[in-house]
């Protein structure tokens, strides 16, 4: 039998959100309700999940962005990035999109060791582990956002992945000032100019390497911000993680 194209898996996963979803119980997976240890995908989901980020042919090896033919990568090549490689658990695309909102948007809390179990298994696919001598410093949101939602996605994403790599997790060294515009309607040039200058740091870090964690990537300017943020407090070393990248077209 021939094995499923990635838009077939992401059609099935679709058919499992939008029937299954019971993120709320305690050791079943998110997706199906298969009975799991904790509150993780079940390895079929998993499988699933990761499947585009681990086959699509054409892809960006510095930022993951999945691309539709071999072109060069457009955030990499209009922009210098400040950080030297950018991980994601999955692609954001229907329908992950929808349960990452569920998780940002919807209060489930729990999905959050999900998505880094799942950010585990492709750092164990790309050979990446283990990760020593580093800290994970979330991406702080807006102070509008972190009242709306009650949380900051990227730092809870970021407490139960440092938990995962057993590394400990800065909350407080990276800050953001509060003028700018909110970015999710805005075009890749306009992300840019809009998150110049957004970020900076309360104190000098003194750590050889640091890794930025934030939820969804789109254009990478949010994470190239802070990046210079903490370059200019003296890091020489960033990498970056997320649950999610925004792929370049629909795969």
């Amino acid at each position: 039998m021939k094995n499923p194209t990635t838009r077939q898996r992401l059609q099935q996963l679709a058919s499992k959100l939008g029937q299954h979803f019971i993120g709320s119980l305690p050791g079943s997976c998110p997706l199906c309700g298969t009975a799991t240890k904790g509150q993780h995908f079940c390895p079929d989901c998993t499988q699933d999940i990761l499947y585009s980020m681990q086959t699509h042919p054409y892809r960006c090896q510095h930022c993951s962005l999945a691309l539709p033919d071999q072109r060069s990568c457009p955030d990499c090549t209009e922009q210098a990035l400040h950080l030297n490689k950018i991980v994601a658990a999955f692609d954001y695309t229907h329908p992950l999109d929808s349960l990452l909102m569920r998780y940002k948007n919807g209060l489930q809390f729990g999905l959050a060791p999900a998505f880094a179990e799942l950010l585990y298994r492709q750092l164990q696919y790309l050979q990446i582990l283990p990760i020593t001598n580093s800290c994970l410093i979330p991406v702080p949101g807006s102070r509008s956002s972190l009242v709306r939602r009650g949380f900051n996605p990227a730092a809870e994403f970021a407490q139960q992945l440092g938990k995962k790599l057993q590394l400990p997790v800065e909350h407080f060294v990276l800050r953001r000032h509060e003028h700018h515009l909110k970015q999710s309607s805005l075009s890749r040039q306009a992300r840019r100019a809009a998150s110049a200058g957004l970020y900076y740091c309360s104190r000098r870090i003194d750590i050889p390497h640091a890794i930025l964690v934030d939820d969804i990537v789109t254009t990478c300017s949010t994470l190239d911000n802070a990046a210079q943020a903490l370059r200019a407090a003296g890091v020489q070393h960033i990498d970056a993680m997320a649950i999610a990248r925004t792929p370049d077209t629909f795969i």
